[in-house]
């Protein structure tokens, strides 16, 4: 008899020998055997389960990097705006002198 199973009982657990022939030996191998595909069955479940939640997180990951890389270039683009339209609101001589760096000696602490 086949003992690869850890949820298997022991032979010394049952109400009757192995050895037994008969009707009752057929019940018993009938039930082993059922038992056994039940507890594969459910082991393949879980490990079905193990995999899908890989994937997920897998998916998750890959999402989120998406959606933070979306957001950041996003908000670069609203910065840039910003800059442009706080530039185009400022004195337009200040502006280009700013922008040249044309300032003197004198104004090194206003840039």
């Amino acid at each position: 008899m086949k003992r690869d199973n850890p949820y298997h009982s022991t032979p010394m657990d049952y109400p009757f020998s192995a050895e037994e022939t008969g009707a009752l030996a057929g019940v018993q191998q009938a039930l082993e055997h059922e038992v056994d595909e039940l507890v594969r069955l459910e082991l393949a479940a879980e490990q079905m389960l193990v995999e899908e939640v890989d994937l997920a997180k897998a998916y998750l990951e890959d999402d989120s990097q998406h959606v933070w890389a979306d957001l950041r270039e996003g908000l670069q683009r609203w910065e840039v705006v910003a800059g442009e339209w706080l530039l185009s609101a400022a004195d337009p001589s200040r502006v280009n002198w700013q922008l040249n760096h044309w300032w003197g000696d004198d104004e090194v602490h206003l840039h």
